[in-house]
């Protein structure tokens, strides 16, 4: 049935070919301007009859708008949408346990930890708050801003804090919340850039983490690099979470933070 139709449409459209030459040698260019409307008129519709004929019932054609138009959707929301790309770890440390005393290393079983706004990033603390929640045995807390806010100093979180700054911060906040740990972090990155055409805007981001206990001894310190790329929509936030999740938890096995209770992995 296709091939037929579309066999059809052929002739149809040779047909065509053959009138519109007609017209062509029998009319200069003056006549047709002057007398021959009627033929060009009747060239024209059945043109248009051809075209819709094709398009409606052709099987053939039909599928072939059907991708092009599909795949021309398809593009364009790649074009416009948002994704982020995460890089390897870099500059990790991790405290050894073995520099501290029995009763330090049976404290360092964290059990608990207040995940603090992430400054310049806001999105990226409720990432990390899920990321706990769903990959470890942790209970988390997510404190507003105006925790880390209280503190005198300089913001914990800011890169002109130190490490006596987030010591001081974690010590008050695993007070006022009962959590073991705080999880203290910031992200910082280049200007952005063009990209795509102009559809989007791309910079390199990088976020900066410190686990920090009860007493405001620094467990882990990690920086992890990434991508940011917006368009016109936002990313997919699923996608980006399981992403996230994946790339946190292979670096959490490297360096064995589960193993020495700083971030316990739930058991699959």
């Amino acid at each position: 049935m296709c091939e037929a139709r579309f066999s059809q449409a052929l002739l149809l459209l040779k047909h065509l070919f053959m009138r519109l030459d007609s017209i062509t040698e029998t009319f200069d260019l003056a006549t047709a301007r002057a007398g021959s409307r009627l033929d060009w008129v009747r060239v024209m519709t059945l043109s248009l009859v051809v075209t819709g004929s094709f398009l409606l019932q052709g099987c053939l054609a039909g599928a072939w708008v059907a991708l092009v138009a599909v795949d021309t959707v398809d593009t364009m929301d790649t074009m416009k949408s948002s994704n982020i790309t995460f890089w390897p770890f870099e500059q990790s440390w991790v405290a050894p346990p073995q520099a501290q005393s029995s009763d330090a290393v049976h404290n360092s079983k964290v059990t608990s930890v207040a995940v603090l706004p992430v400054e310049g990033d806001p999105e990226m603390a409720a990432r990390l708050a899920t990321l706990l929640q769903q990959e470890t045995t942790l209970r988390v807390e997510a404190p507003p801003a105006t925790v880390a806010a209280g503190i005198s100093g300089a913001d914990p979180r800011s890169a002109k804090a130190d490490d006596a700054d987030r010591s001081a911060l974690a010590k008050e906040v695993t007070r006022d919340l009962g959590v073991d740990t705080v999880l203290v972090s910031r992200v910082a990155g280049s200007p952005t850039h063009p990209s795509d055409w102009g559809w989007k805007t791309e910079g390199s981001r990088r976020l900066y983490l410190y686990l920090v206990n009860h007493d405001g001894h620094l467990l882990w310190k990690d920086e992890l690099p990434f991508t940011l790329v917006k368009g016109s929509t936002p990313p997919l936030e699923a996608s980006v979470q399981i992403d996230l999740n994946r790339h946190v938890m292979q670096h959490v096995k490297e360096l064995h933070l589960d193993e020495l209770g700083y971030l316990p992995k739930r058991s699959s």
